[in-house]
């Protein structure tokens, strides 16, 4: 399996939620930043892997959201 470039914030689509892999201890600030633009969203912590899952509620368009983090400070 390819491991997770997660340094490149990219929004997949999973089970159907938008779904965005960040590094350990950054899922918060994003989670954070998503909601200052009223997204809800959750971290999931992803046990032995160096990167959490920050999984976005609702039905926000993928490149919408792309865009919104885009625009995050990182």
């Amino acid at each position: 399996m390819q491991e997770l470039d997660v340094e490149q914030f990219e929004v997949n689509r999973e089970g159907g939620w938008n779904v965005v892999y960040v590094p350990s201890g950054r899922g918060e600030e994003l989670r954070v930043h998503l909601e200052s633009h009223a997204i809800h969203s959750r971290v999931s912590p992803t046990p032995g892997k160096p990167y959490e899952r920050v999984e976005v509620e609702g039905d926000i368009a993928v490149n919408d959201l792309q865009a919104i983090i885009d625009c995050w400070e990182r």
